[in-house]
């Protein structure tokens, strides 16, 4: 089965915002293909930004995607993960009723971002 990644971002009027979310997809990118899997990553964004949700679901269908993964590139659990998300995927399945869509958790209090935010901390320090 065909698969494919979907990094969905809320989006922000502010294009150089949204080009931190395609800069992570196509990092995202790069790392499956240096793994020589051939799995398309895609950006999209639940507002403000292009392409959203549905245009990135069918492009990746488009190309012959069976499996949709989509990872919310958010937080923490608010009205779009718990509420908007689910919805505007299930609205989108119907459409495309053959693909199976699968909604990953968000980021979350993940243990691995502690390093991150550490790492962010010591580089504030450094400034002073």
């Amino acid at each position: 089965m065909k698969e494919g990644i979907i990094l969905l971002g809320h989006g922000s009027r502010r294009e150089e915002a949204n080009q931190e979310v395609k800069r992570l997809a196509e990092m995202i990118q790069e790392d499956l293909d240096q793994k020589k899997e051939e799995v398309p990553c895609r950006v999209a964004f639940l507002s403000f930004g292009s392409p959203d949700l549905e245009e990135a679901v069918d492009s990746l269908v488009q190309n012959g995607v069976e499996r949709v993964i989509v990872t919310p590139y958010f937080l923490v659990t608010g009205n779009h993960i718990k509420k908007d998300i689910p919805e505007e995927l299930e609205r989108i399945q119907q459409k495309h009723s053959g693909t199976k869509m699968i909604l990953a958790s968000h980021l979350g209090p993940h243990p691995d971002l502690i390093g991150i935010v550490l790492q962010r901390i010591n580089e504030a320090r450094e400034l002073i």
